[in-house]
């Protein structure tokens, strides 16, 4: 199946139930004789009590044959991976004279425990054993940071680290502390490399979880924009506790919520709103989450319910345009400039800074608009680098 998916990630507002989404659409999936693994890296972790089944952090929990819960710790995850590093690197500044304790608090690298969760994640889509995994995501903000540090950490050891390696090819020394490190955060580059391709890649999706309040609805269409703008392919919204009538509630309340859905359907008229009943008795357990809508027409959930937004270059009449994926930035203010050899797209209070394609490089950059879920930068040739070519 061309478009079937095999990493799920779920993310919304605090309390909006999220972890009961991400629960129910891998227990269906397990029904549907997927092999499934749900993750959480929610750090209220409430994938268990939604379940109603005990969960122990790190290990691999069986709900049944093919459905299986991993409760992801950072910290433990840091403790595995990244103390021998750590502990080179703790050598190094005392015996440049820091105070141990100081240096120890130097080496946390920050967002390393964000970092380690992701590779995890990474990692379980490698095992022959699990056809998809569902992870519980953390709130919003939270969820943005996460996705956009891959990119960011890898350019910043890019920057920092092209030197320090030219610098050691050129002495040619022996093996030391201070290469090995370098080798080691070459490593981590690589890593970061990998987690950003799997998060955007064609068999990853992000699903977002709402409740029709006006607070919620605005932050997830921010949170869209912000998604689609670092790169990852939202394909549906679901609105959660959303009256079916307006008979059993106060009629009042009851339109506002509808007439706010009915609004969000129509700015967001390519990415699949999908409501979720109000309950009168929360959804727990295999057999209370086996009844909530986690699709589309009656497709598998592990299909992509809509096409990514394309990317790409195009020329034009007067050069290029470069397209980046952007979906409904909701009224926020949308900058676009420059630095060197790197694009800055700044939406509201996200900034992702991209590398210029090589054609682009020997462009100048004319301005910029958004355009059928895209921003739109326009380059013209830079006529003295091209003439020198």
């Amino acid at each position: 199946m061309s478009n079937q998916i095999r990493l799920i990630l779920f993310s919304g507002k605090g309390g909006v139930g999220k972890s009961t989404l991400a629960a129910a659409t891998a227990v269906q999936l397990a029904d549907a004789g997927r092999r499934v693994r749900l993750v959480s890296i929610d750090p209220a972790h409430s994938c268990g009590d939604v379940l109603r089944l005990p969960m122990s952090p790190g290990a691999v929990n069986f709900v049944n044959k093919s459905f299986s819960v991993t409760i992801l710790d950072a910290h433990t995850q840091r403790a595995a991976s990244w103390r021998a590093l750590q502990a080179i690197a703790v050598e190094l500044l005392t015996g440049a004279g820091i105070d141990p304790i100081h240096a120890a608090e130097l080496t946390v690298l920050p967002g390393i425990d964000e970092l380690l969760s992701l590779l995890a994640v990474t990692d379980l889509l490698e095992d022959p054993e699990i056809d998809v995994v569902v992870v519980d995501g953390g709130p919003t903000a939270e969820t943005a940071r996460l996705l956009a540090l891959p990119e960011a950490l890898e350019q910043l050891l890019k920057t920092i680290m092209t030197p320090a390696f030219a610098l050691a090819r050129a002495t040619r020394g022996p093996v030391s502390a201070e290469t090995t490190v370098l080798t080691a955060v070459q490593g981590l580059a690589a890593d970061l490399r990998r987690v950003r391709q799997v998060l955007t890649g064609g068999n990853s999706v992000v699903r977002l979880v709402a409740t029709p309040e006006k607070v919620v609805l605005a932050e997830t269409r921010r949170h869209l924009a912000t998604l689609t703008l670092l790169g990852h392919h939202v394909d549906a919204v679901f609105v959660n506790r959303y009256p079916l009538s307006i008979d059993n509630w106060p009629r009042k309340w009851a339109r506002k919520q509808r007439k706010r859905v009915r609004g969000l359907r129509a700015d967001l008229v390519h990415t699949p709103i999908i409501t979720v009943p109000f309950k009168t008795a929360e959804p727990l357990g295999e057999a209370g989450l086996r009844k909530l809508p986690v699709s589309i027409r009656r497709r598998p959930p592990d299909t992509s319910f809509t096409k990514a937004v394309p990317s790409g270059i195009m020329p034009t009449v007067f050069g290029y345009e470069w397209r980046i994926p952007l979906d409904d930035p909701a009224g926020q203010v949308i900058k676009v400039g420059r630095l060197g050899d790197n694009a800055i797209v700044v939406v509201g209070s996200t900034r992702r800074v991209i590398a210029l394609p090589a054609v682009l490089c020997r462009c100048v950059m004319k301005g910029a608009e958004v355009r059928a879920q895209q921003v739109v930068i326009a380059f013209e040739p830079d006529e003295s680098i091209w003439r020198q070519e």
